[in-house]
Formats: C-alpha cells, sequence, structure tokens
C-alpha cells in the first residue's frame, strides 16, 4: 500500500510511480506547487484528508448564490457594515486548509476575512458590499478540491451544539461544586459560619447540573423505557437521581453521608464529555458531503412560465422540465427531442442509454445530456418506484445485545442495592440502609465506560478516517461483531463508478491543439466515457481552458459530440463517426474516436474495471470464514463473468435483480449477520434490511445518509481494515468493561458494608474514568500495531 501524497490516504498503487490516489488529488498538488502553497503541507503535518477525487473537474451550480448576495449586501447596508454570509463546505479537514481558503479569498477585490471551520464544515465570509464577486472565489475553491453550499442546519448539527453549550455550563457547576465541598471533607466545622452557605451553594450548582446536564441522559431513557427498551442512559439516569435525592435527603437529616452533591456534578460532566465526544466525530462525518441532490425536489413546469411544480404535487398529465444530472422523480413520457439517459438506478447498467421523443422513461432515470428536456408525468410522486426507494431509512439501529446485557446489569444493581437496604433495616439502622442503597446506585453508574467506550469508538473511526472510511452512527462498532456475511453490489461497488481508460498514452501523446479540442468537448458532460477522458487530461486539461475558452459544442445524443474552433471541426463519439451523419458509426465498434475534419487523431479504449484490490481483499475476507454474495441489478451473465474473476460461486452471484428482489435475497441470507454494500437507489430497500450498510461515494448516490459508513477512496483494501478495527475497538472496551467490573464489584461491597462516603466516590469516579480510558489508548495502540 502506498499513501496519497497530497491527501495522505492509502491506496493500492499499480506501478512504482504512482504518487496519488485520484487524478483529483494529483491536479490539486500541481496547483499548490504552481501557486506557492505548500506551506498548505506543513500545516497538515501529515494527518490524512479526505480524497479530492472528480470535484475539481466537476461542474458545479452556482445559480443560487446571487440571491443570497443580494440579502446579505442588503443587510449591510441596513446596518452600515460590511456584508456576511455562512457557507457549507465539502472538502475542509485540516488546519492547512483552512489556511489555504483564507490564503484564496485575500487574493480576491473586495474580501475583508474568511474563516473555516474543519469541525462544523462551515466558511463565514466578510467582504465590501459591491466590491467582491464571490462566485470566481467559489469556482476557484473548487479547483482546489473544495465545494461550497448553503449552509443547512441538521439535526446532527444541532444536537452537538445543544451538547457544547451543556458541556461548558456543566464544567462551571463542576467547578463551583467542588470548590465548596472541600473545604468540608478537609474537617470544615458544621457550626462553621459558612458551612450552611457552603452547603447551600454545592445544593444549588448540583441542581443546576441536574437540569442543564442531567436532563439529557433522563429524557432518553425514558423515551427508551417508554419504547419498550433499554439504553445506557438508564443506568446513568439511575444513578444521577439516586445520588440528588440522597443528597437532599441527607442535607435536611443532617447526615454527611448521604450527600453527594459534588459526585453529581463531576458525574454530569463526564458523561456529557463522552457523549460530546461520540456525537460530535459522527457529526462531523455526517457534514464532510455537500452533494447536490439528484432527486429534485421541485422541477420547472415545461410550458416556459417559470413556474415551478413540487415533486409531491406531480399528477399525470403533468409537464415539466428535466435538468441535466437530474433524475426522472417519477415515470414519464419524453418529448420534444432524443436524450441520453442512465438506468443506473433501476438496473444496475452502467452504460448510458439513448431515448428518443415519445419514449416511456421509468422513475430513477438520470439525464445525461447536457441540455434540460421535458416530460410527461404518467404517476404521482408517492405512486413511483422511486419514492420508495427514497424514503426514510431505518436510521440507527443500535447495538445488538445491549438492551440484553443492561437487563442483566440493572436487575443485579437493582437487587443489590434493595439488599443492602433490607440488610442495615433488619440490623435496625435504617439510614445507614439507605446510604448504603444509595451508594450502591451511586458507584454502579456506567462512569468509567460511559467515557471509555465513546473514546474507543474516536480513536477506531480516526484510524478508519487514515483509510478514507468516515463512520456516521457509532454503533456501526459493535454491529460488525455480528457480519458473518457479505453481500456487493456490482456496478459502482466492485467495479469503479466509471470505465477506464485502457489506453492513457493516447491522451498524453495529444498536441496541445487536439488536447484543447478533447477538453472543450468533455468539459461540463455528465457521460461517464467524457468524465473519464476530461480527468485523463487533469491539469494540462484545465490550464488550456482557462487560457483558450470554453468554445461551443453540439451534442448528439447516443452518437458523440461536435466542436466549431478556429482551428477547424472537431468531433468526439463511436468509432467511424466523424460529426456529419449516421451511416458511419461502426456499429460493433468499441471505445471513442477523436477526429479533426474527419481524420482521426486518436482512438480511446474503455473497459469496465474492478476496484482495486478487490481480488485480494474478497480472497482474504474469505479465508477469513466470510460468507461473499454478489446481488445486483445487471445482467445475469455479466454478474457470472464477475463472479469467476473474484472466485465465486454461481450460487453466490444473482443477477438481474429488482431492488425489492435485492431486500428479499438479503432477507432470506440471514439480514441480522450481513454488511451490504452498495452504491445506487436500486440498493436502497437492501440497505433498509441488512445489520450493517456501507457505500462508496459515487457521482450520484441517495445512500451517504443511509449509510452506517462511507468511502472517498477508489479501492476495496478498507474493508478487512474496518473489520480489524472493529475486533482492536472491542478489545479495547472489554479491557475497559473487566477494569469496570472489578471496580464495580469493589466499590458495591465497600457501598453494601455502609463504607462508602461521598468524598471516596467523587474521587473514584474520575480516577476510574481516567484508567479506562489509558486502558481503551493501550489496548488501541497493540492492536494496531499487530494489525499493521
Amino acid at each position: 500500500m502506498a499513501s496519497c501524497e497530497h491527501c495522505g490516504t492509502e491506496f493500492a498503487e499499480k506501478s512504482v510511480e504512482d504518487r496519488f490516489c485520484c487524478r483529483g488529488c494529483e491536479y490539486v498538488a500541481d496547483l499548490i506547487s504552481e501557486q506557492g502553497f505548500e506551506q498548505f503541507y506543513d500545516l497538515k503535518q501529515g494527518l490524512a484528508v479526505a480524497p479530492v477525487r472528480s470535484r475539481p473537474f466537476e461542474e458545479h451550480d452556482f445559480s443560487w448564490l446571487g440571491p443570497k448576495m443580494a440579502e446579505a449586501e442588503g443587510k449591510a447596508a441596513a446596518l452600515e457594515q460590511e456584508a456576511r454570509m455562512d457557507l457549507g463546505l465539502e472538502g475542509i479537514s485540516c488546519v492547512g486548509c483552512v489556511w489555504l481558503v483564507e490564503k484564496l479569498f485575500a487574493r480576491h477585490p473586495g474580501s475583508i476575512r474568511a474563516a473555516a471551520n474543519p469541525s462544523s464544515g462551515r466558511l463565514h465570509l466578510e467582504w465590501v458590499p459591491g466590491k467582491c464577486d464571490l462566485e470566481p472565489f467559489l469556482r476557484e475553491l473548487c479547483q482546489f478540491g473544495y465545494v461550497a453550499a448553503p449552509a443547512g442546519v441538521g439535526g446532527g448539527d444541532h444536537e452537538r451544539r445543544r451538547l457544547a453549550a451543556r458541556l461548558g455550563l456543566c464544567a462551571a457547576f463542576a467547578l463551583n461544586t467542588m470548590a465548596f465541598s472541600l473545604p468540608m471533607y478537609l474537617g470544615m466545622s458544621p457550626d462553621d459560619s459558612f458551612a450552611g452557605l457552603f452547603k447551600l451553594i454545592a445544593f444549588i450548582s448540583a441542581t443546576l447540573s441536574m437540569l442543564v446536564g442531567s436532563g439529557y441522559f433522563i429524557e432518553r431513557a425514558w423515551r427508551a423505557v417508554r419504547a419498550g427498551s433499554l439504553h445506557i442512559d438508564l443506568p446513568i439516569a439511575l444513578g444521577l437521581i439516586s445520588a440528588y435525592i440522597g443528597s437532599i435527603c441527607g442535607w435536611v437529616l443532617g447526615r454527611a453521608g448521604l450527600m453527594y452533591f459534588d459526585f453529581v456534578s463531576i458525574f454530569v460532566f463526564l458523561m456529557l464529555s463522552g457523549r460530546y465526544l461520540q456525537t460530535a466525530a459522527v457529526d462531523r462525518n455526517r457534514r464532510r458531503l455537500i452533494r447536490r441532490q439528484p432527486v429534485p425536489e421541485a422541477v420547472p413546469k415545461s410550458d416556459g412560465s417559470g413556474e415551478t411544480v413540487g415533486r409531491e404535487e406531480i399528477v399525470p398529465g403533468t409537464g415539466f422540465q428535466l435538468a441535466p444530472g437530474q433524475a426522472l422523480p417519477v415515470s414519464g413520457i419524453l418529448s420534444g427531442k432524443e436524450a441520453d439517459f442512465s438506468l443506473e438506478w433501476i438496473h444496475g447498467e452502467a452504460d448510458p442509454v439513448r431515448f428518443s421523443a415519445g419514449s416511456r422513461l421509468p422513475a430513477g432515470a438520470i439525464l445525461l445530456s447536457r441540455q434540460p428536456v421535458d416530460m410527461l408525468a404518467e404517476e404521482k410522486w408517492e405512486d413511483s418506484l422511486l419514492a420508495k426507494l427514497t424514503a426514510a431509512s431505518v436510521g440507527d439501529r443500535g447495538s445488538p445485545g445491549l438492551d440484553k446485557l443492561l437487563r442483566v446489569y440493572l436487575s443485579i444493581v437493582l437487587v443489590m442495592g434493595v439488599s443492602a437496604l433490607l440488610f442495615w433495616v433488619w440490623r435496625g439502622d435504617g439510614l445507614t440502609g439507605a446510604q448504603a442503597m444509595i451508594s450502591v446506585f451511586v458507584v454502579s453508574c456506567p462512569c468509567a465506560l460511559g467515557v471509555a467506550i465513546p473514546f474507543a469508538d474516536d480513536i477506531a473511526a480516526s484510524a478508519m478516517e487514515r483509510l478514507g472510511v468516515f463512520v456516521r452512527h457509532a454503533s456501526l462498532w459493535p454491529r460488525l461483531q455480528r457480519v458473518r456475511r457479505v453481500v456487493f453490489d456490482k456496478t459502482g461497488t466492485l467495479t469503479l463508478e466509471r470505465p477506464v481508460l485502457g489506453n492513457p498514452d493516447a491522451v498524453s501523446s495529444l498536441d496541445d491543439q487536439a488536447a484543447l479540442a478533447l477538453a472543450r468537448m468533455t468539459r461540463g458532460s455528465l457521460h461517464p466515457v467524457a468524465r473519464s477522458l476530461l480527468e485523463a487530461l487533469g491539469n494540462r486539461g484545465q490550464k488550456l481552458l482557462a487560457e483558450h475558452g470554453y468554445g461551443e459544442t453540439c451534442e448528439f445524443p447516443g452518437i458523440g459530440v461536435t466542436l466549431e474552433s478556429d482551428d477547424g471541426s472537431w468531433s468526439l463519439g463511436k468509432s467511424g463517426w466523424s460529426g456529419d451523419g449516421v451511416e458511419n458509426v461502426v456499429a460493433d465498434g468499441a471505445g471513442s474516436e477523436l477526429r479533426k475534419a474527419g481524420e482521426l487523431r486518436a482512438s480511446f479504449q474503455f473497459s469496465e474495471s474492478l476496484r482495486p484490490g478487490a481480488v485480494e481483499v474478497l480472497q482474504g475476507l474469505a479465508k477469513s470464514g466470510l460468507s461473499l454474495h454478489i446481488l445486483s441489478g445487471d445482467h445475469p451473465d455479466k454478474v457470472e463473468r464477475m463472479a469467476n474473476t473474484l472466485g465465486l460461486t454461481k450460487e453466490q452471484s444473482i443477477g438481474g435483480l429488482s431492488p425489492e428482489e435485492k431486500a428479499a435475497r438479503v432477507k432470506s441470507l440471514g439480514c441480522h449477520e450481513i454488511l451490504y454494500l452498495g452504491d445506487g437507489a436500486n440498493d436502497s430497500l437492501a440497505f433498509d434490511a441488512a445489520l450493517v450498510t456501507g457505500t462508496p461515494v459515487v457521482d450520484r448516490s441517495l445512500l451517504e445518509s443511509k449509510a452506517d459508513f462511507y468511502t472517498l477512496g477508489s479501492g476495496l483494501g478498507f474493508l478487512p481494515n474496518l473489520l480489524a478495527a472493529s475486533r482492536a475497538r472491542m478489545l479495547a472496551v472489554r479491557s475497559a468493561f473487566g477494569f469496570a467490573l472489578v471496580y464495580n464489584l469493589t466499590t458495591v461491597a465497600f457501598s453494601m458494608a455502609g463504607k462508602m462516603s461521598p468524598l471516596l466516590a467523587a474521587i473514584l469516579m474520575p480516577m476510574s474514568s481516567i484508567v479506562s480510558i489509558l486502558i481503551v489508548v493501550s489496548v488501541s495502540r497493540r492492536n494496531s500495531k499487530n494489525n499493521s
């Protein structure tokens, strides 16, 4: 394995000369070097960031920018200040990115300040109203691999902000409670003139901690109980409530052994710290991608009125316009002109299909032509297959077995606590019994695990980020331990999402004139062959376009594209086609040809290619005892040929499946033990059925928001590493759990004997958390070295 010189992601090198994981990283690295921004790599400090992939070569829509700028400058004029705007930013991940974005913005006239935040994925801009044009800056950002979009506020981001606010307040409350409890532990007399005041302040601080912080855990625990399940927050809530009520009783009765105010505040702070760590890491990965939704929320009417119609309002007979790159929301009739569509979402076939006027297209067909087309709807949105495939996912599936473990754990704690109370009541000392019971509930709170488990999750997730894999649900890790079968979609999952250029020398050997013509004819195209050629041109193609302009092209759906330039007529299309008719097209010709005035200048050969390392990865997974399967909507013959290449039997590889059939197969194979990898809308129903789900991020995908994890790399080498990280995380958690078990048995014994004082509990709790974290770090590092 090699590491990309730009992003640091590990990839399977094809030759010793390979330095970058993708064309995008190669292009951006050249751009950084040419413009003197090498300090970016010094600031990055060797950290692995997300691969650039094809972002610099894509066309990005900034039609939303004008109204937002006008709104921002209108507010600025009213307040007589600089204009301000907040945006979402894809691709930012380190302090080097922050520095680079700020440097780029400073070069534009009228700019004042750019503040990028890798944690929140936000970009704050300030500029002089009327003196700065943001669009050239945002397009320049795209060249460096960053994509800006209107800032949105997701549920996860809101949750993280709420936790951050609670955490800050509870930290202050905890410090306050400890400061005013310590003098009593150090021997302050109960008769001291300040003793009553100190107790009052400790009570108020603990109460504020309960109101601000514990409500988070109590609310979640109560919701879980009402839903008929148990959550890790339940024992936390039980311990907090017991400690708080016991402390009030101890204060009223003058029983110092019952006063756990400091424990309450410290415990709330530690638990919120662990939960924030877990939530922030997952939320960061959810915000990492800013993807244009392929299924439009609304479409323009085809009558030229400029009005739009929401997809939920579409009825049979509605005429609407579909833009390039968008998926048809409902089945409909193509009117007006022929066009190229991708049906990959429907049956997995990656090759574009040409449709003529009057053809019926299924919902989910994606327009690949450069110009919009008019459609006539044949069904309502709620009746379309795409509506079913894009329905809300089942969400975070939780951790299997946790309910059972919590039931046993809580039962033992309750029995031991009540037994301690009854024992001391039988001995005639009810107050000591109450202290013993409350102490049992307090010290048995999963404090160590409440901090150690999120820390173990973060270590495992960080290790996977270096491989270009990003976790969206923390419960992924325990679920991975139950995986016994791995099911792959074929096209875009086992194979690359676009065809691979088999003779790259044909592009590199072009003179500048031909390279410019090729760049012009492939720029902005959604056709997979054109996108592969534009990426193959890389930095050279982008420089030629910037220097000489784009030129005017004419598209012939299903055949090719032509260009009229100062140096003559060019064409790029099927074998034999020269741009002046279809009679010379070779019916069974392979590849594409670049011609000038009919004269052949270059021929390009393409093939469907497995993702790097696919054969080795699948062989390794099979040797480890996992059962492997391919479920695809692609033609059965293609699936069988791929299965033979991968060493799978006919029974393990099935093609020609509809989305419903894929989901049914997943259920029949044992959905409770399946890791499913897919990339298209036709995998959506199977996603909902599988135990663990993952997706490679491709050009047009709906599954990043439904998957437990996604990958930005081009290979499959991450898969065994993901499973290894899960095992390492499991060993770390089990080690911490073993320590917690010994700790709880010891402290519970002290508590039942009536020997657990609030001071001892307040000291042992943070110490146990620190020890648990050290165990997690030690075990994780050891397993990481063993796996490497």
